[in-house]
């Protein structure tokens, strides 16, 4: 009977240690084919092609949601909402907004990737405060 629950222990301290180092990964995602069909919408959108605009949106909004699978990220959350608000605008015939919008989206994915700073710390190890650095 003790032996079970050393083995048992054993198993949930792994368990747990592997999902630790999972959850402490930084995300590094890839929005290579995600800035091309934004390309193509804002193609669409400069053209007035409602058609060609809401087939890229399609496109993007899968894309996405296959790289929304992969991993929770909030920066593409927020592209996706982009894209759901720019059919929405081409939809009632406003493609300055959709441009707009998707423009948006663009630079919110091509931001680069800031490594994560724990603790609230800087790079330099300092810490910025309501008073200055300290």
């Amino acid at each position: 009977m003790n032996f079970r629950r050393i083995v048992a222990a054993m198993l949930l301290s792994l368990f747990s240690f592997g999902v630790a180092q999972a959850a402490g990964q930084p995300l590094h995602e890839d929005y290579t084919e995600l800035l091309k069909i934004a390309d193509t919408m804002l193609a669409a959108a400069k053209a007035k092609d409602e058609m060609a605009f809401s087939a890229a949106i399609s496109e993007g909004r899968s894309v996405a949601k296959d790289q929304g699978n992969k991993g929770n990220s909030p920066r593409l959350q927020r592209v996706s909402t982009a894209f759901i608000k720019a059919k929405k605008a081409a939809k009632s015939g406003d493609f300055a907004a959709a441009t707009t919008i998707i423009e948006g989206a663009k630079e919110e994915m091509e931001k680069p990737d800031v490594p994560p700073t724990y603790g609230g710390t800087t790079e330099g190890g300092g810490r910025k405060g309501m008073f200055g650095e300290y």
